[in-house]
């Protein structure tokens, strides 16, 4: 997305059919025609927007849509080692100054003002809260590093928030990277391979000799070993994997390919590069129509796109460009489309990231495409106005020096601001942050425990300032206010097959009593309490939880792909369960939990999770282990540390009806513990929920939530004492501990 508006250059080569059948092209005229202005490619440009655009937009068609993110990747792979083999084949060296430069001027201040723009955007429409992120991703996108801070946090901690306004710069961050390892290498080759030759044509002979020498091993070797880690990385760990540079760098390699072996391609048949346009048009189409968020992307799958891109640009060399596929390419509006393409990349995310907020948190297709049409209007300004004036402003552009100072101005600019929107909300706002003295919750509380000591937890449906005390953590800190099993691993990660044991103990490790405490997030997210218990009365207590699966002996999905990963987890936990022979086991899961086996539906699904979840109770319950299932979790209808950020005094607007927040998984937990004497349900919602009519944001001067259904873990904390008197009415479970 870096190589957009090429200059038309005069040099592309143009052989009629006939003459290219009878005269192949030379070496020398192949590689000056394939660095030439392709008006196909720029149709290719709008051909790879469009898909992003239209997947954006949140058109489920088009779910695919993604894709085009690959076909700029491919574009970009090979225009830029076509300036570089240029250089490298006409004076033997590569001016690293200048090609930089050159990028400088094309890709900076472009950027830069979309990055200050999403700052101001953010700043005037979105709550505090998001600012410190934005202030981050800011910094790492302007310094070209925002992929890694990305694949860094794809974790589950982060699937419950809102998109970044600058996630799309990941895409800029991977091809910049890009062009300083490739350029790099083609230098150190050039050094290796460089030969002279004695020929009549001089210099410029050894020059394109050792350029290709250099070229062409230097291709490969980034292609193979890139795509190799790709498919294995998408396998292993799907979710970094899309942002990596290293997962993504064979995708460049691949346009890189066709413009080294551009000699080679341009002499095929015409016949044969008509259709390998139409095939790569196909595949490009096929792929945003066929693929969707559960396919192991990039790995295997990217070959789709990557490949059906090259062949559209080998397809169109040789005269072709403006034939075949290309004849739909080079239709003006598809050139005008691909001319302002990378403004419009830039501008339509973090317009569509603003106006899904505004419009609630839910983008309709209706409204996505009006927002991506809008967004043509700054990208043309943008273009125009900033691309192609700054692009070629003289005073810079005949010096490498200035280029380089200016575009080191431009991406200081950037931090400075974007430093200033990280800090601005801690002080301009006291949050109503309660202090440590304050008493929260049920630590106010002592003795035994009835329902009248729901009263202590009703006063958080009002405004925040005047809540006594305040709230905490406070709405910055919520989010991270997250329970002890995530820092050290005992809360297994999707990309994890393997319960942990090391370090996940708490309590006494040698306490006369045992507690095995397994489930999903949501059983973590009840670690603070169990631990405070344990702490408390001496007992071992083992937490082993994992993202997204729970204890059933069905095999387990995720979203519509088997989750086998949970599967392996799952039958390894149980049979530790045995050999550890507690003396209780307590497991909890969200609601959403389902099996794996295609042709249910969803409900149906859930229920035959829970017929797993009730053979592997059923089969403890024999070996003589008692099992209390915990109700699910209640859940709110929006991201609470997201709502307290935007309504710091209006606190009820952040509430949810207790109808709609409670009750979701009360159906398959009694069907799990149904029948079983030595298992329990154990329901906490009342002290979740203690309104009788909405589920508040805020409990007994604590945030709940973390997010929009985990539980932050001091209000788990807090919680310790009323699950205490919970257990204790539960027969199996006072059995088991007292």
């Amino acid at each position: 997305m870096t190589e957009y508006g090429v200059p038309k250059l005069s040099t592309t080569l143009v052989l009629r059919p006939s003459q290219a059948e009878h005269k192949p092209p030379s070496a020398t005229q192949v590689a000056k025609a394939s660095g030439g202005f392709r008006p196909d490619v720029q149709g290719l440009r709008a051909v790879a927007v469009g898909a992003v655009l239209l997947f954006h937009a949140n058109w489920k068609f088009f779910s695919g849509g993604f894709v085009g993110v690959d076909v700029f990747f491919v574009i970009s792979g090979f225009l830029i080692t076509g300036i570089l083999l240029r250089e490298a084949q006409g004076s033997g060296r590569i001016r690293l100054g200048g090609f930089y430069a050159k990028r400088a001027r094309r890709i900076l201040p472009a950027a830069t003002v979309v990055l200050i723009a999403t700052l101001i955007l953010t700043v005037m429409l979105l709550p505090q809260i998001r600012w410190e992120t934005v202030g981050v991703d800011t910094i790492a996108s302007a310094l070209y590093v925002v992929n890694w801070v990305f694949a860094a946090g794809t974790d589950y901690l982060n699937a419950e928030i809102a998109a970044s306004p600058l996630q799309h710069f990941w895409t800029l961050a991977v091809e910049e990277q890009f062009y300083i390892v490739w350029p790099l290498l083609l230098v150190t080759l050039l050094l290796l391979f460089r030969r002279r030759t004695k020929t009549r044509e001089g210099t410029v002979a050894d020059h394109r000799v050792s350029a290709m020498r250099a070229a062409r091993p230097g291709v490969l070797l980034v292609l193979v070993l890139s795509l190799l880690f790709s498919i294995y990385q998408t396998s292993v760990d799907p979710a970094p994997a899309y942002f990596l540079t290293t997962t993504r760098l064979w995708e460049l390699a691949v346009g890189a390919a066709v413009a080294v072996f551009a000699s080679e391609i341009a002499r095929i048949p015409h016949w044969l590069g008509y259709v390998l346009g139409w095939a790569g048009l196909a595949s490009i189409v096929v792929a945003t129509l066929l693929f969707s968020g559960s396919t192991p992307f990039p790995g295997y799958a990217a070959l789709v796109p990557t490949l059906g891109s090259a062949a559209i640009i080998a397809g169109g060399m040789n005269g072709r460009a403006e034939n075949g596929v290309g004849r739909l390419l080079t239709l003006r509006p598809m050139r005008w489309i691909g001319d302002i393409s990378y403004s419009l990349y830039l501008w339509h995310w973090p317009l569509i990231v603003v106006g899904t907020y505004l419009l609630g948190g839910e983008l309709r297709v209706r409204y996505g495409l009006l927002i991506v049409i809008f967004s043509i209007l700054p990208s043309w300004l943008s273009y125009r106005f900033i691309e192609n004036p700054l692009r070629n402003w003289g005073w810079v552009k005949h010096s490498v020096k200035r280029s380089l100072l200016a575009g080191a101005a431009l991406m200081v600019s950037s931090i400075v601001l974007a430093s200033c929107v990280y800090i601005a909300p801690r002080i301009m706002n006291p949050q109503y942050e309660a202090s440590a003295d304050t008493k929260i919750g049920a630590e106010a509380l002592t003795g035994d425990f009835t329902n009248d000591d729901l009263s202590s937890f009703t006063d958080a449906g009002k405004p925040a300032d005047q809540i006594e005390g305040g709230f905490t953590p406070s709405a910055l800190d919520a989010r991270d206010d997250n329970t002890e099993v995530y820092g050290i691993g005992c809360n297994r990660p999707s990309s994890a097959a393997t319960p942990k044991i090391k370090g996940c103990i708490w309590g006494d490790p040698h306490g006369d009593t045992s507690v095995i405490l397994v489930g999903d997030s949501h059983a973590a997210s009840w670690a603070s309490a169990y631990i405070a218990l344990a702490k408390e009365h001496g007992w071992k207590l083992w937490v082993s939880t994992k993202a997204s699966c729970g204890l059933s002996s069905v095999s387990q999905a995720d979203g519509d792909q088997e989750y086998t990963k949970c599967n392996t987890w799952s039958a390894m936990m149980f049979d530790d369960i045995l050999a550890e022979h507690p003396d209780l086991v307590v497991t909890t899961n969200r609601y959403t939990r389902a099996a794996y086996k295609p042709g249910l539906s969803r409900g149906e699904a859930r229920m035959l999770y829970a017929d797993g979840l009730h053979n592997d109770l059923q089969r403890l319950n024999k070996a003589g282990i008692p099992t209390i299932v915990m109700d699910s979790t209640p859940e709110m209808n929006s991201d609470v540390p997201e709502c307290l950020s935007a309504n710091p005094d209006h606190l009820t607007a952040c509430a949810t009806p207790r109808t709609d927040a409670i009750g979701k998984g009360a159906t398959y937990v009694k069907r799990a513990v149904e029948g079983l004497p030595e298992a329990d349900i154990i329901d906490m919602n009342n002290w979740i929920c203690p309104d009788t009519e909405a589920c508040s944001a805020v409990v007994g001067n604590v945030a709940v939530y973390r997010d929009a259904h985990h539980l932050t873990r001091t209000f788990g904390q807090t919680l310790a004492k009323p699950l205490e008197a919970e257990l204790r009415k539960s027969e199996v479970a006072r059995s088991a501990l007292w």
